[in-house]
């Protein structure tokens, strides 16, 4: 599924008609990268992320970069710099986007914090769901819980049926991921798992 920012100058010319978007041919295009990726030695790992090195016990390429499975996990990342986003100690921050702004408030000592909020521990769970169901391991139950304290089968009992029913997502061997054709509809999961 394609996705046009509206911020962006692609989706006024969208919105204004001067081309149509062809589905059929952009997930035509997305199997046949990660075909052509998987046969030069890649294996997919997240929707859009793809490494080399053999693959550990969730089918992780060793030379996956860490960084980004931390946050699709649920771990903390600073943000640093204008408009960076970091999440920390069950925080969420967003960084001034202006760098004159930015660079003047470090200049006087202030954070560079334009917007913090604390997650409810359900609200940071769905999160961590939606980011970790972008993964192709999509989440062993038993980490989920590890991680978040929820039952991510109890929980979100209603959207891993759904999910499950639309063919997007199987839940097996006590894991919960999105399938090869779910994969392209991530966005839309995420949307289900989220919680106020």
């Amino acid at each position: 599924m394609v996705i046009f920012e509206e911020v962006t100058p692609l989706y006024e010319e969208l919105k204004a008609g001067r081309f149509a978007v062809d589905e059929d041919l952009t997930c035509g295009m997305y199997e046949e990268l990660i075909s052509a990726a998987e046969a030069s030695g890649f294996r997919q790992y997240e929707v859009a992320n793809f490494a080399q090195g053999p693959p550990d016990a969730e089918g992780i390429p060793a030379q996956a970069c860490r960084h980004n499975i931390s946050y699709w996990r649920g771990g903390e990342y600073a943000g640093l710099g204008p408009s960076a986003c970091g999440y920390v100690g069950g925080i969420r921050t967003r960084n001034i986007s202006s760098t004159n702004n930015y660079c003047n408030a470090l200049a006087e000592g202030v954070r560079p914090v334009a917007q913090s909020e604390r997650l409810s521990p359900i609200a940071s769970a769905g999160e961590i769901a939606a980011f970790g169901l972008r993964m192709n391991a999509g989440w062993p139950l038993d980490l989920f819980r590890k991680t978040t304290g929820f039952e991510l089968s109890e929980e979100w009992h209603d959207e891993i049926g759904r999910t499950i029913s639309y063919g997007w997502g199987q839940l097996r061997n006590n894991r919960f991921r999105l399938t090869q054709k779910g994969l392209r509809f991530a966005d839309a999961v995420a949307e289900w798992f989220i919680r106020a």
